[in-house]
This record gives C-alpha cells, sequence and structure tokens, in this order.
C-alpha cells in the first residue's frame, strides 16, 4: 500500500515530529497566497528549482541514503551512491548537509537566472525530472515519498526573520537574498507571477493539501476560508486597479497602427 498524505513523513519521525510542532499553531501570510503564478511545466523550467541541490535534516540524509542504497542499479545511470549523494554548504551562515550539485548546462529556451549557478543536484535527471520522485512512482508509491519535504513544497516557505511563517516569497520579499542574490523562489518557473495566472493557493492546492495532512491542519481550508471571506471589489475599484494611458501613450499608438 502506498503512503497516505498523512504518512510522508513517517520515515523520518524525527522531522515529522518537528514539523508538526512548528506548523501546528504557525501564522499564514494569506495575502501572499493571492499572488497570481501559473503551473510548472517541466518542458518551461527543465528543474531550475534543483539548481543548488537541497538541504537536508540530519533524518532527511539518512533516509534519503537509504533509499539509494536499497536501489543501486535505478541510480547507476546518474553515478550516485550513499557516498557522493551529499556535501557540506553554508547556507544562511549556518553549516548544514546538502544533496549534491555537478555542473549543468541549462536549454537555451529556458529563462534560467543570471544569478543562479550553472549546476543541478545530483539526483535531477538532465530532462528536469527528479529520480527520487520517479523511482517512487515505479514503485506505485505516492510521487513524494522519497522526497526532501523542501522539495515538493516549493516554492511556498516556512521561515522569515527567524520566524516560523507559512508564505510565498515574492518578488522583492524574499528571505533568500544578498548584495550579489536578489532572491530564489520568485525567480523560479513554479514561483514567479504571471498577470495573467492563479491564485498561488489555487495552483499550489496539492502541496498544501499535503503539508496540512502531514501537520493536520487544513492549511488550503484556512486559506481559501480568508480570500472567501474579502469583500469583493466594486466596479470602481476595478476600474481604478486598470493602468490609465496619458494623451502621448495614445498618440504614439495611433501613429504605429497608420
Amino acid at each position: 500500500m502506498p503512503l497516505k498524505p498523512s504518512q510522508l513523513l513517517d520515515p523520518i519521525p524525527e522531522s515529522r515530529k518537528y514539523f508538526r510542532k512548528r506548523l501546528s499553531k504557525a501564522p499564514i501570510d494569506f495575502e501572499s497566497f493571492g499572488t497570481l503564478l501559473k503551473p510548472c511545466t517541466m518542458g518551461e523550467c527543465c528543474g531550475m528549482c534543483c539548481y543548488d541541490g537541497v538541504c537536508l535534516d540530519e533524518d532527511e540524509e539518512h533516509y534519503v541514503g537509504a533509499v539509494v542504497d536499497a536501489h543501486p542499479l535505478h541510480f547507476k545511470e546518474l553515478g550516485i551512491t550513499r557516498e557522493n549523494a551529499f556535501e557540506d554548504a553554508i547556507f544562511i551562515d549556518t553549516e548544514t548537509r546538502k544533496t549534491r550539485t555537478k555542473k549543468f548546462k541549462y536549454p537555451e529556451h529556458v529563462n534560467f537566472p543570471k544569478h543562479f549557478d550553472k549546476t543541478s543536484c545530483v539526483f535531477r535527471y538532465d530532462d528536469g525530472r527528479c529520480s527520487l520522485q520517479a523511482l517512487a512512482m515505479e514503485h506505485g508509491e505516492h510521487p513524494w515519498a522519497y522526497k526532501p519535504v523542501s522539495c515538493w513544497l516549493h516554492p511556498i516557505s516556512l521561515e522569515r526573520h527567524d520566524k516560523t511563517v507559512l508564505w510565498l516569497p515574492t518578488m522583492g520579499k524574499d528571505h533568500l537574498t544578498d548584495d550579489d542574490f536578489p532572491g530564489y523562489a520568485p525567480y523560479t518557473r513554479c514561483g514567479c507571477a504571471f498577470p495573467d495566472g492563479q491564485p498561488a493557493y489555487e495552483v499550489l492546492s496539492w502541496e498544501l493539501e499535503t503539508l496540512g495532512a502531514v501537520v493536520g491542519r487544513d492549511f488550503l481550508g484556512e486559506i481559501r476560508a480568508y480570500f472567501a471571506s474579502r469583500p469583493a471589489a466594486s466596479p470602481d475599484q476595478e476600474e481604478a486597479k486598470k493602468p490609465r494611458k496619458n494623451k502621448k501613450d495614445k498618440k504614439e499608438k495611433k501613429g504605429k497602427r497608420s
């Protein structure tokens, strides 16, 4: 029997305990989930969110390593063993462990951010698919059964300014920035805002429902209730949101048509 969403963290009990305690009463930045997104497609993004690997808790590393040990043939084509799958790193001035990366040149059609390193998580196939997710699906398991939590939650974040909060980083409001790194999640295809997109809480409903099942809290229901309770904008308010065109713009457009 495949793992139910509520059982996804059962193989890593310390992480399960941590997430349930951390998120059972955590605040939600409701407005951030009103950001307009589009469903991510592998052809357009090629798994760019995996470019730097992912930080792991100790039990996550142990679990992923055990998956690699149990299925050597599956990971042989990627050259992955438990010994070379992970590496030490510094994340937000803190020593951590993460999945190892390798050099990778992304296809020209992918709008790959200039400030991202041209690297790839070793568990990522060249077409962008995750080998851990592919293995789970081959076994008839939940697709995220073997994936680290941060991977399947992306672009949702659980921390801001050293405090626990469920939110969606947006352009100009990302916590992962410094002088030469303007942001992470909002620059990836699945975290990038689109004027003609859909509310993030609907696009990311599977992620929110799954996290809710793990924690025992209806995050998606809370967010939907928040937006349902907001008063609908009047026609005058909607009209006020539309960009105004000055006379110069109209003259220029008229000249282009003639």
